[in-house]
């Protein structure tokens, strides 16, 4: 077996990659990095374009991933776990409305327990940027399926926001939502940037290793 990066830190361009985590079947599998914001080096989870993919699954599709890497996808939360527990990361949310205004929020630290956890948001670090904190909200809560009820709520969050997420009763931010749904907290959400019933447009959700500081 040939020798592959294990995140996207060391990539020189922004494109597909084949990289390798140990604690993942030792297996490669590719990603999409993104190698020119804020300085790059940043592996992309979710990305939502134009609306061209079904978000609304079930648990095996998300604990698997779907994906086009050159368009519309979710990694998978078997493989954002192994990420996360391999090193130690931060997260940038990339978001940009019908108007063309585009915003973002940074996460210091960012990981997700594994299945037998219900992937768990159990790290989220502290907020900066210029959308606004709306994932914090969520954090500590498990990952919520419209087959795979963990929320707060007596019904189930997925199936009343059309989307999958670590909903907590139910929601300050939906990504994964119905895109250009503009029903009240139906669509594509970050309840700071535009509020509960704006579908955004464009959002990107990408980790790369946080620098050690000496």
């Amino acid at each position: 077996m040939g020798s592959y990066p294990r995140n996207c830190a060391e990539a020189k361009s922004s494109d597909n990659y084949d990289i390798l985590l140990p604690n993942l079947r030792n297996q490669p599998f590719t990603v999409a990095c993104d190698a020119d914001t804020q300085g790059g080096g940043w592996t992309i989870i979710l990305r939502r374009i134009d609306g061209s993919v079904n978000f609304y699954r079930g648990w095996k599709a998300y604990k698997k991933g779907f994906r086009d890497l050159g368009g519309e996808f979710f990694l998978g939360l078997d493989k954002i776990h192994a990420l996360t527990a391999d090193r130690r990361q931060e997260l940038l949310v990339v978001l940009e409305d019908f108007e063309g205004v585009e915003r973002f929020e940074t996460y210091d630290d960012f990981a997700i327990d594994d299945e037998d956890e219900q992937y768990v948001l159990h790290k989220l670090g502290k907020a900066s940027g210029t959308a606004g904190d709306s994932l914090s909200f969520h954090r500590g809560m498990k990952f919520t399926t419209f087959d795979r009820d963990n929320d707060l709520r007596a019904q189930n969050c997925a199936k009343l926001r059309t989307g999958a997420w670590w909903y907590k009763t139910c929601h300050g931010s939906n990504l994964t939502g119905n895109y250009t749904d503009t029903s009240n907290k139906m669509g594509i959400i970050w309840e700071l940037f535009r509020g509960q019933s704006y579908s955004l447009k464009k959002v990107v959700m990408m980790i790369r290793p946080k620098k050690l500081k000496l």
